[in-house]
């Protein structure tokens, strides 16, 4: 559980300094690369066989991701945006970590559970770090934002990710990941109304593909 809130902790302070050192598209293109972790990573912490069936799913997904940042990717190699790409890399790679301890506490634990261990453990480790006296000055409006994401990005969308990992394997979890930055395109356009380009509804179709290659391949396997 400790190993499991240091991994998320990690993951979110290299992708917060990525995006502080370069784009949105390389931060989240190079994070991205986590699915790539887990699936050379889990044969040896979860002792799941390598699928190469998935290397075809996950080329597609891939594909449609930088289909999606391509007209925001813009890398010039410079000092800036090297620095912004390896963190990205690595909270991708502590992304993978963080999936597979998760994927290793699921069979022990229930999903609440998980959460509540996580989100305790990483408590424990910012407070030595944290000071209270910005708290008192804060305006009402940012506590309401503040509870809300903390119902959401903090409990309910972990408390689901957990719910659905301790059914399938860590890999397959890994590459239906991608939806998360098409599901930010669609909901750009509810909340925001951003109306995405062509690009990117190609790059969504790609990524709803791959997910229904690997929901396929999961159920060859059942059967």
């Amino acid at each position: 559980m400790i190993l499991l809130a240091v991994s998320l902790l990690l993951n979110n302070y290299f992708y917060f300094a990525a995006f502080h050192h370069t784009s949105i598209a390389i931060t989240v293109f190079s994070h991205y690369t986590a699915p790539l972790f887990v699936a050379f990573l889990a044969p040896f912490f979860l002792s799941e066989k390598f699928e190469k069936r998935l290397l075809l799913p996950l080329a597609i997904a891939l594909f449609g991701l930088a289909i999606i940042l391509a007209p925001d990717f813009n890398f010039n190699l410079s000092t800036m945006d090297a620095k912004g790409a390896l963190y990205g890399i690595a909270s991708g790679l502590a992304y993978a970590f963080t999936l597979i301890f998760a994927k290793r506490l699921t069979s022990h634990l229930s999903p609440l559970a998980l959460v509540f261990g996580q989100s305790l453990f990483m408590i424990l480790v910012l407070l030595p770090f944290f000071s209270f006296t910005p708290l008192f000055s804060l305006p009402v409006t940012v506590w309401v934002w503040l509870i809300c994401l903390g119902l959401t990005h903090c409990a309910l969308a972990p408390l689901l990710y957990l719910s659905g990992l301790s059914h399938i394997k860590a890999q397959y979890a890994a590459i239906i990941g991608y939806l998360e930055p098409l599901s930010a395109v669609f909901l750009g356009l509810l909340l925001a109304h951003e109306a995405p380009s062509l690009t990117t509804l190609m790059g969504g179709v790609s990524i709803l593909f791959s997910g229904i290659l690997i929901t396929r391949l999961r159920k060859r396997v059942q059967t």
